[in-house]
């Protein structure tokens, strides 16, 4: 792990501390903050995964300290020992679990900033902050939740067939995952991603480790983020773009 001058982004220090010496400091700015400093760690150029070796995911296998998503400075992190009781089934649904949940606040991070900016649909009419577009939609077109439900339930369907027991398969009163799933894997990889011959449930290869721990990465800092943005949009009703604006970022969008 290494650290010099040149990989300081001077402007991200000086926004932080524009924050923290404001005279106003809402509980959000806090989320920013963390965000903020997450997101340097995790793009300096001498940043090192802490976990490369080959990962063995047989179920007999199965540690929380060799799974991916481990990373300098912190390693191995689980300071309230949630990992100390968990099974090796309970703690592959536990990370099936993290990855659809930051999957989710990273694409809820980008719905959020660009229905704020741009939104087509409705003939325009649905504005103001993020949090409250749904309510909005409601009133235009009331089959909407019909559709989004829909959707949810056809991608779990497919999540719960593609890596869940069956009532035949199933050890125990509750379905677990299965023992050849890799938590996460539902195949889909249109952009052609994933590491080839990873598909070996038996032995994970270091270039697989590698891309999923900046997912779990990615995932677990939009999920700070979509929460601070959620906080600071309750708080006053404003978009984070105007945020944005009021701090000398862009043009302002404003809430209801």
């Amino acid at each position: 792990f290494t650290l010099s001058v040149s990989d300081l982004n001077l402007e991200k220090f000086n926004f932080c501390m524009y924050f923290t010496t404001s005279s106003q400091f809402y509980p959000s700015k806090m989320f920013s903050i963390i965000a903020l400093a997450l997101s340097f760690l995790l793009s300096v150029d001498g940043f090192k995964l802490s976990s490369t070796r080959v990962v063995r995911m047989a179920p007999s296998m199965l540690v929380a300290r060799d799974l991916p998503g481990q990373s300098l400075p912190t390693g191995f992190f689980d300071p309230i020992g949630f990992t100390k009781v968990l099974d090796e089934k309970t703690l592959k649904v536990w990370r099936e679990a993290e990855l659809k949940h930051g999957r989710v606040a990273m694409l809820a991070s980008v719905g959020m900033l660009t229905a704020e900016r741009w939104n087509p649909l409705f003939g325009g009419k649905i504005s103001g902050a993020s949090i409250y577009h749904f309510q909005q939609i409601e009133n235009i077109y009331n089959p909407f939740w019909i559709i989004i439900l829909s959707a949810i339930g056809l991608v779990e369907f497919f999540n719960i067939s593609k890596g869940w027991e069956t009532q035949d398969e199933k050890t125990t009163s509750t379905a677990m995952l299965k023992e050849n799933y890799v938590p996460g894997d539902l195949g889909f990889d249109p952009l052609g991603l994933r590491p080839e011959n990873s598909y070996n449930y038996e032995a994970l290869s270091p270039e697989f480790v590698r891309i999923r721990t900046k997912e779990l990465n990615n995932g677990r800092l939009a999920m700070i983020g979509v929460a601070g943005m959620i906080a600071q949009e309750l708080v006053d009703k404003n978009t984070i773009w105007g945020h944005f604006a009021q701090h000398g970022f862009g043009r302002a969008t404003y809430g209801m």
